[in-house]
């Protein structure tokens, strides 16, 4: 995959407040969009972690850490797995 890359502006006084150095800073901001493009359904498990620059597994255990569900589901998408359970225990009996 060829990186795109992209450049935003800080202020430079919220820049020193952060602590950080420019890559950990950037770095902190590209994987705060790959939790909320994940969150907003926008981005698949795997390509949030490809932008985070982190493999799957990596990208779980940081969604954990930032107290994100790694699965949220919709109360319809629920419904349906509630049925399809349901059906499933009548079949197995």
């Amino acid at each position: 995959m060829q990186p795109y890359t992209m450049t935003i502006q800080m202020p430079y006084d919220v820049f020193i407040h952060l602590h950080k150095s420019r890559i950990e800073a950037a770095q902190d901001i590209q994987r705060q969009a790959a939790i909320r493009y994940y969150k907003m359904r926008t981005l698949s498990l795997g390509k949030a972690a490809e932008l985070a620059d982190m493999t799957r597994f990596e990208f779980i255990d940081y969604l954990r850490f930032n107290g994100e569900p790694i699965f949220d589901y919709t109360s319809d998408e629920l419904s349906e797995i509630h049925e399809d359970a349901a059906k499933l225990e009548e079949i197995l009996g």
